[in-house]
């Protein structure tokens, strides 16, 4: 059998990468070369950060990492997280809340059905004064369909020390 057979028609999968960013600590995996900018990033509580963004889209997906810099604010690791998990949870519906580990960091793991019929699937960390969110958010009418992807999304962070 030939690897079309093997593997099916379609393999998106196999365009998916590994995109570091020494300066910003981290590497992740991406379906295709982030666009990257800046951004701003706000607490639920009104504080409001400078960010950076890394995001790619595939079909009705976007895969979104925001890099946060908290430096200098009076927010720490574990109300930062807190404070994301918050504002992602008032979204919608709260499917899965769980503790999550890279390395030696400790961050969340979410998984939202969101109220505009999307869904959700992120990781959220907090090192070096820096908020990581994850986010592979997937659009309706079908968003179960990327599950798959949204959450090789969510796994690929590694921190770059």
């Amino acid at each position: 059998l030939g690897l079309t057979a093997l593997l099916g028609a379609s393999t998106p999968a196999l365009a998916w990468d590994i995109y570091s960013y020494p300066d910003a600590k981290f590497a992740a995996q991406f379906p295709a070369q982030p666009q990257t900018g800046p951004a701003r990033y706000r607490t639920t509580a009104g504080l409001d950060v400078p960010a950076q963004r890394y995001w790619a889209e595939e079909g009705n997906v976007v895969y979104v990492l925001t890099l946060a810099d908290f430096t200098g604010t009076a927010l720490d690791k574990d109300a930062a997280i807190a404070d994301a998990v918050k504002g992602f949870s008032d979204q919608g519906k709260v499917l899965v809340d769980v503790e999550a580990r890279i390395n030696r960091e400790f961050g969340r793991e979410l998984s939202i059905d969101r109220k505009d019929g999307g869904h959700d699937i992120l990781a959220i960390f907090f090192f070096d004064d820096h908020l990581y969110v994850l986010n592979g958010r997937a659009a309706p009418p079908d968003p179960g369909a990327a599950t798959g992807a949204l959450i090789r999304f969510q796994q690929s962070l590694n921190f770059l020390r």
